[in-house]
């Protein structure tokens, strides 16, 4: 499907958040998943596509992505778009997606927050009832994504917990969060009870890993944790 660029803001530094709007039929997709994204030449055709967690929940008018600019052969181009480009958008697809399960636990590093904030906006949407954690762990404050956003959600959704962590800045001034590595005492202090929910982890390969085995550690059923990890 054809989508226009309406939106293309840099977040924080090596991160953009693209907002497109269909040129026709929109795309379908649940809460988490992920699209392909087509650079499109002059006749329509694809040059090049990549995949990218869809950041926005069913039912918005936009499709929203949060894109690290690594200075691939994808970024690049997307980094050259401005307002006003058409791209291809394919999706939605992949099995990291959320069923309304009323005890859901998210933990997101980096870029990796894109989808779980799809899945957050969709609870916000549908106003469902439950308990929901998300755990965010970014390098420093300066690199958090959607924090603004994160308060708002928190502040209007009683069901819903956001604990963030920085990893590279040890209480930085007026930081009330948490500092470090996620690790099992920090999640089993927010969460004593992690064997009950459902557990979406998304981030790089190396955390992604590390959190199933805290995870594992604290009690969590592994047919309950659903993962997505790169690198």
């Amino acid at each position: 499907m054809k989508y226009r660029i309406t939106s293309a803001q840099d977040a924080v530094p090596g991160i953009r958040i693209f907002r497109l709007e269909p040129e026709g039929q929109p795309i379908s997709f649940k809460p988490g998943q992920f699209a392909f994204l087509h650079i499109l030449d002059e006749k329509g055709a694809s040059i090049v596509k990549r995949p990218y967690s869809i950041a926005s929940a069913p039912g918005a008018p936009y499709l929203e992505f949060c894109i690290k600019l690594v200075g691939g052969e994808m970024t690049k181009r997307l980094d050259a778009l401005g307002t006003g480009s058409v791209i291809g958008v394919e999706g939605g697809l992949g099995h990291f997606s959320y069923g309304n399960q009323p005890k859901a636990a998210f933990v997101g590093g980096g870029s990796g927050i894109a989808p779980l904030m799809g899945m957050l906006r969709h609870i916000a949407d549908r106003k469902l009832q439950g308990s929901f954690v998300l755990f965010y762990s970014a390098r420093t404050r300066e690199s958090l994504v959607y924090a603004d956003e994160l308060e708002r959600l928190r502040k209007a959704n009683p069901g819903i917990t956001v604990v963030i962590t920085l990893t590279r800045e040890e209480k930085p001034d007026g930081w009330t969060g948490e500092c470090g590595r996620l690790d099992q005492v920090m999640l089993s202090r927010h969460m004593p009870a992690a064997k009950d929910f459902d557990w979406w982890v998304c981030g790089q390969m190396e955390m992604v890993k590390g959190v199933k085995e805290c995870l594992a550690a604290l009690g969590a059923d592994p047919k309950r944790i659903r993962a997505e990890g790169w690198g």
